[in-house]
């Protein structure tokens, strides 16, 4: 025995309407063809489903018991279908996003968390560099979309602003009993500094604002790795300058980010994307996802 959606999705009508000739006008077909379906039906299950009477059809304890399964199954059916609508056009194929190594740490996994639960079907590849290695991975085609400090300024991309970046000079929380509201730029310039290797935008914003001080940046150590920073900052060793986006100052796994003053040092932070190719469906729900994420971070509270 086999069921017809079409033969029940008749009985349903036939029922609701109480009349045959009723239904076959919802129908729009013609009532022998509705009176038809209701008998094979009724041949197919083996058991009356209709009683007729000359004031219309009512249903029999089995077409009540039907009724029940029956509107059941089609709520199924357009559950399905809308299932599938979705599928068919929800985003999907793999994706490169290129993100500054300033903020890996912070947006690479709540971007990663939040592209798996929103859009399973995308494969996500993150690259992380500096200002000058996502510029070079968007003109090269090697990435579909980044996160690029400044990005307004490159007339091949598009880019929305959704952020912006303080400088902020870092080290061992524990080194400072009571975190300061700021530092000036003067006093930070004393501490032995590791910063990361010029030319890169950071490090063009570091030494355009020390020399308005009319300083000049000597670090003792210059590092194209990030990682080596933060752990030699774990140790005491050396301080660094790190653009964070969000409240400041803060304490984040130990390491305190006290905001630069005198001069205080900014840039925006923008999702950016080639004005030569449109966006995939994909790097469409990815730049969504970042100007969120990224507007989230900017005006979230500072930990308590």
């Amino acid at each position: 025995m086999a069921l017809n959606l079409d033969h029940l999705r008749a009985f349903l009508v036939v029922v609701e309407e109480g009349s045959i000739n009723r239904a076959a006008a919802r129908l729009l077909r013609a009532q022998p063809a509705v009176g038809r379906q209701i008998r094979l039906l009724e041949e197919s299950l083996g058991t009356p489903l209709l009683e007729r009477s000359s004031s219309g059809v009512q249903p029999t304890t089995a077409g009540e018991q039907l009724i029940a399964h029956a509107r059941r199954i089609f709520r199924d059916v357009a559950e399905a279908e809308a299932a599938m609508a979705r599928v068919a056009t929800e985003p999907a194929g793999d994706l490169i996003v290129a993100i500054p190594t300033s903020l890996a740490d912070q947006l690479g996994p709540v971007l990663f968390g939040a592209m798996r639960d929103r859009h399973p079907r995308v494969r996500l590849t993150l690259l992380e560099g500096d200002s000058h290695a996502i510029t070079r991975w968007m003109a090269g085609n090697e990435a579909d979309i980044g996160v690029l400090p400044e990005g307004s300024s490159d007339t091949s991309l598009h880019a929305i602003e959704c952020g912006r970046q303080v400088f902020c000079f870092c080290g061992p929380a524990d080194g400072f009993p009571v975190l300061p509201a700021s530092m000036p730029l003067g006093d930070a310039l004393s501490y032995p500094l590791a910063l990361s290797i010029p030319p890169n935008r950071l490090r063009r914003l570091v030494d355009s604002a020390a020399a308005g001080i009319g300083r000049e940046v000597r670090p003792v150590l210059n590092a194209s790795s990030s990682h080596l920073i933060t752990a030699l900052m774990r140790q005491g060793e050396l301080y660094t300058i790190r653009p964070r986006i969000g409240p400041v100052p803060a304490v984040v796994d130990g390491i305190a980010f006290i905001p630069i003053a005198e001069p205080a040092i900014q840039r925006g932070i923008s999702v950016v994307w080639s004005t030569a190719r449109p966006l995939s469906p994909a790097g469409e729900a990815a730049r969504a996802t970042l100007e969120e994420l990224l507007r989230g971070m900017d005006g979230a509270q500072a930990p308590g």
